[in-house]
């Protein structure tokens, strides 16, 4: 018997918003299970398939219809919960779809939590919060759909369960397969550990950088280490290239654009007395406005190119674009601070430490159609916290009611329907 399909845990509810869902619909002790052995058992991006079938089995106790879900993007789905009541008149310019989304991989690492029952049994590990992102998003289709006959039934949420985010582009495969077709927003979270629990953080424009990966290649001619001057010595090249790259923050880009720019990896010969033929250094670029990014791009390919030929040495740059910055489009945002601040209190929303300096692929969406991305504090207070991608990390299983509350309320006032009053 799969063991998803049991109420393994009994969970305290805490907050009046859970006993609102529980009201509702949701059996929080089942979601709480299903999160618990997704974490023991993740999966890498592309191979989330036990993943996705144990999602799947959920909705289709929820009362879901096969025929609602659609395998997208190889082992994600996109699930669409129409409501059954009365249709709507509707207004000019009414939404009547809107989506919200959860990604579903590990992380290609250890765990290291011993104090819990559930660590990870396979070769990746939930380090992220994915699980818990699952979990709420899986809460919010059980009361979505236990609530369709308040729901219109020219209305429509769509629930996104994306595969592989972590460094694989899932979403532009969703987007390919046609996860936003017809739909008029879209909506995501990433729980953070640093802030306090169930605290919401958000702003307008960028909420998220770009990360892009630097690979340079000094190339000279080496030699024996008695005689440097009948080499091209690529380690003095390389050093000289790594100091003049710093310029960029201080003399080259407006100190208005915030950016993080480092080389952590420097890498050249094989003993002590050869002069090697190349050098290496590797780093990362973290930026939140394209027009920057693309400058900085410039003068990283001048400055490196230049600074090697100086040493008559070459330099081949490689410049690997990651993930866009995540742009939240202002209506959006105001819409999602406003819900919050009222069904969660104003002391609970701000845009203080955002934006972030990690990067996410739910940029491709925001590219496609408005919406926002916000953030929900995990931090448990008075205890260590669970940094993401850091081994101990472990989803505060208190806070996947906040982030289904959260996604029902800003739906209910997307489509203008209620289920939670």
């Amino acid at each position: 018997m799969d063991p998803t399909s049991i109420n393994t845990y009994t969970y305290e509810l805490k907050k009046e918003h859970e006993q609102i869902l529980v009201s509702k619909g949701l059996d929080i002790e089942k979601i709480v299970a299903f999160r618990r052995n997704i974490h023991e058992y993740p999966e890498l991006g592309f191979e989330e398939y036990e993943t996705q079938r144990k999602i799947k089995e959920h909705l289709i106790s929820f009362g879901i219809q096969e025929t609602q879900i659609v395998v997208t993007a190889k082992t994600g789905l996109v699930v669409d919960i129409t409501g059954t009541g009365a249709a709507k008149d509707l207004e000019e310019n009414e939404l009547v779809k809107v989506a919200f989304r959860a990604d579903m991989d590990g992380l290609f690492m250890p765990e290291n939590n011993p104090d819990i029952e559930y660590t990870s049994k396979t070769n990746a590990a939930h380090m992220c919060g994915h699980d818990g992102h699952m979990a709420t998003l899986l809460s919010a289709a059980q009361v979505l759909q236990k609530n369709t006959d308040k729901i219109p039934s020219n209305k429509t949420v769509r629930l996104l369960f994306q595969p592989a985010e972590e460094g694989l582009a899932g979403a532009r495969q969703m987007i390919k397969d046609g996860c936003l077709d017809g739909v008029q927003e879209v909506y995501g979270y990433h729980n953070v550990p640093n802030f306090h629990e169930a605290d919401v953080r958000v702003c307008e424009g960028s909420v998220m950088s770009a990360s892009d990966m630097i690979y340079l290649t000094i190339k000279g001619k080496g030699g024996h280490g008695s005689a440097p001057y009948m080499i091209q010595d690529v380690i003095s090249a390389a050093a000289a290239v790594h100091i003049n790259l710093l310029a960029i923050r201080s003399r080259m880009i407006e100190s208005k654009e915030h950016f993080i720019f480092t080389i952590t990896k420097f890498t050249s010969g094989s003993t002590y007395n050869v002069f090697p033929d190349e050098a290496e250094l590797t780093g990362s670029l973290r930026t939140f406005n394209e027009q920057a990014r693309q400058k900085i791009h410039e003068k990283i390919r001048h400055i490196a190119t230049t600074t090697a030929k100086g040493f008559n040495c070459e330099c081949d740059v490689y410049i690997k674009p990651g993930y866009p910055a995540v742009v939240n489009h202002k209506e959006q945002t105001d819409h999602v601070r406003r819900v919050a601040s009222k069904y969660l209190g104003d002391d609970k929303v701000s845009d203080r430490e955002v934006p972030l300096t990690a990067s996410e692929d739910f940029s491709y969406y925001l590219q496609q159609v408005p919406g926002c991305f916000f953030m929900l504090g995990s931090g448990k207070a008075g205890e260590t916290t669970r940094l993401l991608h850091n081994s101990n990390h472990d989803y505060n299983d208190s806070i996947i009611g906040s982030g289904a509350y959260l996604f029902i309320r800003i739906a209910e006032d997307r489509l203008k329907f209620n289920i939670l009053d």
